[in-house]
């Protein structure tokens, strides 16, 4: 499909700094490696190489394992994920798939579905360890967990504090 807009921007010495591609209805499917920094704004599929920042905006849709220094998602991103610095999840944004990076932000209204792995210095990468540090399956159960700990501490400090403030019985009720 014909892209509505391919733009690349320049700094005054012609260095690349931005390259932004986006188009209604335009997928764009293969393997690409990025010098700078990419704002996409349509459909990507594949592979994506970026030495800079990915920002996937509200339009658009990242089907791809993707490597990267920053990654900004206001969008949809599916896929493999590894940023040595920033991945952050914008309101809007939608990340399904295994996140490995230095720092995961998610903003109120984000939504992210798969496992995350913080990168530390000299860990082998996950690939050659064969799994993340955690599943979503585990995470949920932790946090189940939890919740029913906080729900059953609720619960008896209510019966505790009721049981303090009901009357007590008389019984010299005698008439």
């Amino acid at each position: 499909m014909a892209l509505s807009d391919i733009n690349q921007k320049y700094t005054g010495e012609g260095e690349r700094t931005l390259l932004t591609i986006t188009g209604e209805n335009a997928v764009i499917e293969g393997k690409f490696k990025v010098s700078r920094a990419i704002e996409i704004d349509c459909e990507v599929k594949g592979q994506l190489d970026v030495d800079g920042q990915l920002i996937i905006q509200r339009n658009g849709y990242v089907n791809a394992d993707v490597r990267t220094i920053d990654a900004e998602v206001i969008g949809k991103y599916e896929g493999n994920m590894e940023a040595t610095g920033n991945v952050e999840i914008k309101e809007t944004g939608v990340v399904s798939g295994n996140i490995k990076t230095d720092s995961l932000i998610i903003s109120k209204g984000g939504m992210f579905a798969g496992n995350v792995l913080r990168i530390t210095e000299g860990e082998e990468s996950p690939k050659k360890k064969g799994k993340y540090s955690r599943s979503y399956k585990e995470a949920k159960e932790v946090f189940e967990s939890m919740e029913k700990e906080i729900f059953t501490e609720v619960r008896d400090d209510a019966e505790a504090e009721i049981a303090d403030e009901a009357p007590e019985k008389d019984d010299d009720l005698s008439l």
